[in-house]
């Protein structure tokens, strides 16, 4: 199953919440659908190859143990790059994931597909504070993990995927952790991405933008109730292009080459 990607332009920006996604990696981006494309034919754009240097960085999980991606070949791999104190969007990516995950694992293909979420904040998602986040989705899926890395490590793997980050005065008055309580002393402007790998590591395709999360999707109330007004707005009145996890499915279905039912 080949992937149409269609461009996207004209997004607003705000902290924390999704912006134009450079596309120096060579991928395109969905938002608002997914389609098949029958022609047979070929699309660079659709099949690029991970370079040795990304695939082989030394992710973490939050035991310290190293995670590359080149560790799940074989499998899918979607990636979500997650900031865990982020008020606006990335609350709503992870719980579409998480519950993409669930739906993987129950139709017994959770060892055929991998979900990251990849902090853009290693200065603050440290390993203890990743634990949590992960946590807070109890019981997580064993197909979803939390990753951090070194910053250096995190800064060559987001470039190479066009994500970007810009750190930005916090809100006044400014936001607390929802895990220590600490009063936050900065936010991060970042692009809202979802990555997906095939099994041989090649990057397939992505959805843009804020996710539309539907009635019944788990968002643990520490991070319903952390949301900011953006926030809240996202999560009531979500965008008409707007993803979804039945789009997510609908693109790794492709990939497996299996239905998978939300």
């Amino acid at each position: 199953m080949s992937l149409a990607v269609f461009m996207t332009a004209g997004l607003a920006l705000a902290a924390c919440a999704s912006g134009a996604t450079d596309t120096s990696s060579g991928a395109a981006s969905i938002q608002g659908g997914v389609s098949t494309n029958d022609s047979g034919n070929g699309n660079d754009d659709m099949n690029i190859a991970l370079p040795p240097n990304i695939v082989n960085l030394p992710l973490l999980d939050p035991s310290g143990r190293a995670e590359p991606l080149s560790a799940f070949k074989g499998k899918v791999i979607v990636v979500s790059d997650v900031m865990t104190l982020c008020q606006e969007t990335c609350p709503l990516d992870t719980a579409n994931l998480v519950q993409a995950a669930r739906a993987v694992e129950k139709a017994g293909l959770g060892d055929q597909v991998e979900f990251l979420s990849v902090t853009i904040d290693p200065q603050r998602d440290t390993p203890a504070q990743l634990a949590a986040y992960r946590q807070l989705f109890a019981p997580p899926p064993a197909d979803w993990a939390t990753l951090t890395g070194a910053p250096d490590n995190l800064a060559a793997l987001w470039k190479n995927f066009g994500v970007w980050s810009q750190k930005v005065p916090e809100s006044n008055p400014p936001a607390k952790n929802w895990r220590t309580g600490e009063t936050l002393t900065y936010d991060l402007d970042h692009s809202d991405d979802v990555f997906f790998i095939d099994q041989n590591l090649h990057e397939q395709t992505l959805l843009d933008g804020p996710a539309h999360v539907v009635q019944g999707t788990q968002l643990p109330s520490a991070l319903q109730s952390y949301l900011s007004d953006t926030g809240h707005q996202n999560l009531e009145h979500p965008s008409a292009d707007a993803w979804t996890t039945q789009q997510v499915l609908q693109i790794v279905s492709g990939l497996v080459h299996h239905s998978i039912p939300q």
